[in-house]
């Protein structure tokens, strides 16, 4: 007999892999009517084995489905599913960034990200997008140019993501344009500004710094402290004004991001 817990994973879709290798057998004219099933336990099943074929007929549905699923465990099959399939399903997934749950940053944050890991996006699209790698940066660039303003936001996460594990550079000269183009949407500018610690160098320095001496808003302040931290070998003279900051969280930053470079010098006036 099950137990509550048992029984209440699987109402959520979950499955074994034992039950998943059931479907194995199945085409996938079959199995992609089954990512529609009423029975969830048949939607994982059958976004697992499309997925691990790499089924580029299932995309379609698999989109629309990771729009309308809501149990927890087929929501995760359907985006690992896509993930696999690869770049082949990004013509389809660029039309969801955005569209899919309520979680998506609307305004500034009101506390600091204090981890020095890069932040899985929380829009469900540019979390799917970015389990296919950095073979989609070229897709994603495109749609800093191309794409309306709510593609934008949620491309700009994958991009930084993508960007910070694979060690990728190639957007950066886009991320740097699309700074300037963008200058009056603090959304964007906090974005980029984040996503400028997954680029060490020079450029992405003094565009950090820029950030941090003439902003008037203390999110995008600590923002750019926080991927100073994660790019500087040492202390940036900068910090040692910001550490008198009149924002609590932009001194707090400063002071997590000196301990992270884990210097005691402070870099000279060039």
């Amino acid at each position: 007999m099950k137990n509550k817990n048992q029984a209440a994973k699987e109402k959520r879709g979950f499955t074994t892999e034992l039950e998943n290798n059931l479907f194995i057998n199945k085409s996938d004219i079959e199995l992609i009517p089954l990512l529609e099933s009423n029975d969830p336990k048949e939607r994982t099943s059958s976004a697992t084995i499309l997925g691990q074929r790499r089924s580029e007929k299932a995309i379609s549905t698999l989109c629309e489905q990771l729009k309308n699923e809501k149990a927890l465990y087929s929501k995760i099959a359907i985006s690992e599913a896509l993930g696999q399939i690869g770049r082949p399903a990004i013509k389809r997934l660029v039309k969801y960034l955005g569209e899919i749950g309520n979680n998506q940053h609307k305004t500034l944050p009101n506390k600091i990200f204090n981890k020095w890991s890069y932040p899985l996006p929380r829009d469900i699209t540019a979390r799917t997008i970015c389990k296919i790698g950095d073979s989609i940066l070229v897709d994603l660039n495109n749609i800093l140019v191309n794409g309306n303003k709510k593609q934008i936001y949620e491309a700009i996460d994958a991009i930084g993501y993508i960007s910070f594990y694979c060690e990728n550079k190639i957007s950066f000269e886009i991320l740097e344009k699309s700074l300037q183009k963008y200058s009056d949407d603090e959304i964007i500018k906090w974005k980029i500004t984040r996503a400028l610690s997954a680029f060490p160098g020079k450029k992405s320095e003094t565009i950090l710094l820029d950030i941090l001496e003439t902003s008037k808003k203390p999110e995008l302040k600590w923002e750019a402290v926080r991927s100073l931290g994660l790019i500087c070998k040492e202390v940036p003279k900068e910090f040692l004004i910001a550490k008198n900051d009149k924002n609590d969280n932009v001194k707090k930053m400063v002071f997590l991001a000196i301990d992270k470079i884990g210097v005691l010098n402070i870099r000279s006036p060039e």
